[in-house]
């Protein structure tokens, strides 16, 4: 499993315009092959990050497209150049659903 994390600035107050955008983005999600999940994390009144889950490598080097369209749409709400960094996941675990 790989990891591209991606660390942003934002304007105060604006975290929800990053967040209902990626809200607009669910259909390609489900689209992107070896997608296993995403989230937006808010750490602070100006700085998130976006995790992004892939099956394989070459899966997340695939997810590209999807990447860069979500960084297109939230461009007007951002301060920080995006910062993205990309790792293979040595343990996971996830509660399975009933």
């Amino acid at each position: 499993m790989y990891l591209r994390q991606t660390r942003f600035g934002y304007h105060e107050g604006h975290f929800d315009k990053v967040t209902s955008f990626a809200s607009t983005l669910v259909d390609r999600m489900e689209s992107t092959s070896g997608l296993i999940s995403i989230s937006v994390v808010k750490m602070d009144d100006n700085q998130g990050q976006i995790l992004a889950y892939y099956e394989t490598k070459e899966d997340m080097k695939k997810g590209e497209g999807l990447y860069l369209n979500a960084l297109a749409g939230v461009l007007p709400f951002i301060t920080l150049v995006p910062d993205a960094q990309e790792f293979e996941v040595a343990w996971f675990w996830e509660r399975k659903q009933h």
